[in-house]
């Protein structure tokens, strides 16, 4: 077996003795966020699951009781008529029986319909106690809903009655008909369903991208600072094995945690992000898909983006005294170099000047984030670009620090410390 191959070995094996280390990166993404986005949905579904509506009924004409018969026929909605001689009272009674909303019909309901006016009803929302409120919001919705549609059937019948032959036409003389123009194909979808299909593939991209970058960070620079903290780096130089070697076994090491842990948490998130439901449109039924061919250059971006976060963690590790401070390094140059990748959950990046648009790809990190929307519009022409970049930017990184490692700046690199020049 191969110097590297042993150096390897040993770099995943004494990562994979942590138990902390492992539980942290793989056991905690797979049961917390699945676990919250599990809550998340029980919260939605305990929230939908039925409405409690308390009425009272002011009105003695013939509108009034068919409110409330509509009402009674409306899926997952409960109703229950009370007496009350005002409604403070029937707000303290609906609040009594547990009710989620009141619903107050006035005296002159019937009244002002037959007088071509505008009825009101007044909808209350009951909250028995300070929480999320969804509960009270969604039963608020689905009594509006049903009041909307009575209203639609009232003045139907109304325009009927004055000799209109299509009552529609003449409530709602324009339609609107949304569509979508999607890479040189019309789609029979409106574009606010398309904008949350490719927002719902989008935004959790970024946050796996810096959990998956600070990760791999942390555990490359730990690994070298922990040698250099406990002496150990001197006698390992001191093989007889190339410098090179062994910084291409520590962030191949590194890599393959790295990796297992990113996959970990994208499950998670994955299952997180489940919890807030779904738009009902695949990226299939809007002619968008991912290739075979297309998903192994996305994993080259990943692998490649893995590759500079390690040898620039392992460069910045080189200055660090033991670990604490090897972890403050890196996380004041990664987060910089991180951040721009969160940008582009709000921005578009094509609608960008060329100025902020290269300023933004100039860091490795936004392009996976760019990557994958180059891979589900399967433009593999900039994505071959964007691996050429990537190419360069980690080979140029990892080049710097096996010239460091091969050098004896690996022993007496230090950065000077406010602290330190206190002392002086």
């Amino acid at each position: 077996m191969s110097d590297f191959l042993v150096l390897a070995k040993k770099e995943i094996k004494n990562l994979m003795r942590d138990r902390k280390l492992i539980f942290g990166l793989i056991i905690v993404p797979l049961i917390v966020y699945p676990a919250l986005g599990k809550m998340m949905q029980f919260g939605f579904e305990s929230a939908t699951k039925e409405t409690h509506v308390a009425i009272v009924n002011f009105d003695d004409g013939k509108y009034g009781e068919l409110l409330i018969k509509a009402l009674n026929v409306t899926p997952n909605v409960t109703i229950t008529v009370i007496s009350a001689g005002s409604v403070d009272d029937a707000l303290r009674k609906a609040l009594q029986e547990n009710q989620n909303v009141l619903v107050v019909i006035p005296h002159n309901f019937s009244e002002s319909i037959e007088s071509d006016e505008a009825a009101t009803v007044q909808i209350y929302g009951v909250f028995k106690e300070i929480g999320s409120g969804m509960r009270e919001s969604v039963s608020e919705g689905r009594i509006n809903a049903v009041i909307n549609v009575l209203s639609e059937e009232i003045a139907k019948l109304k325009v009927r009655e004055l000799g209109a032959k299509n009552p529609d036409a003449v409530l709602h003389p324009i339609r609107a008909e949304s569509k979508s123009y999607l890479l040189g194909r019309i789609v029979d979808v409106p574009p606010t369903v398309v904008s949350q299909v490719l927002a719902s593939q989008s935004y959790g991209l970024p946050l796996i991208v810096f959990l998956m970058v600070m990760i791999t960070s942390q555990m490359s620079a730990g690994v070298v600072a922990s040698e250099k903290e406990n002496k150990t780096l001197e006698t390992l130089l001191t093989l007889p094995v190339r410098r090179t070697t062994i910084v291409a076994s520590k962030i191949t090491g590194t890599a393959v945690m790295g990796v297992i842990a990113a996959l970990a948490y994208m499950i998670g998130l994955r299952q997180y992000m489940a919890g807030f439901g779904e738009t009902g449109v695949s990226l299939s039924e809007l002619g968008l898909s991912i290739t075979p061919a297309g998903l192994a250059l996305f994993g080259v971006v990943v692998f490649l983006t893995i590759a500079f976060s390690l040898s620039l963690a392992m460069l910045l590790a080189v200055f660090a005294e033991d670990v604490q401070s090897a972890n403050t390094v890196v996380s004041s140059v990664i987060l910089p170099l991180a951040f721009p990748s969160f940008v582009l959950m709000f921005v578009d990046i094509s609608q960008l000047s060329a100025l902020w648009k290269y300023l933004l790809l100039a860091s490795p990190f936004t392009h996976p984030v760019v990557d994958y929307r180059y891979l589900i519009a399967k433009d593999y022409t900039a994505l071959g670009a964007s691996i050429a970049y990537l190419a360069i930017v980690a080979g140029a990184t990892l080049y710097v620090t096996a010239r460091v490692f091969a050098s004896e700046k690996i022993l007496t690199a230090r950065l000077g410390w406010g602290r330190q020049k206190g002392r002086e």
